[in-house]
């Protein structure tokens, strides 16, 4: 598996693992560099989230107090991805 893959793959891992919560953006890049290594870059992560975004595996919450704190969850194509 490429590193590009593991990335998407472990944050898939993570936001399914947090069901049925919302995991703000910094805590997902925490949680992710606690599980692969050596830590993801701030492009490889943001690479990551646009392409699973894109693909509607992952969407945004919207924080009902702080509109500027992203909140991210795993969709049901997410989960179904995971399965695969």
């Amino acid at each position: 598996m490429t590193r590009e893959l593991n990335i998407r793959k472990n944050i898939l891992i993570i936001l399914e693992r947090c069901e049925p919560y919302a995991l703000p953006e910094r805590q997902l890049k925490i949680e992710l560099d606690g599980s692969i290594r050596p830590p993801s870059a701030l492009a490889e992560f943001d690479e990551a989230m646009t392409f699973l975004n894109t693909r509607k595996h992952i969407a945004t919450v919207p924080d009902s107090l702080d509109e500027e704190n992203v909140k991210w969850t795993i969709t049901e194509s997410g989960m179904s991805l995971l399965r695969q």
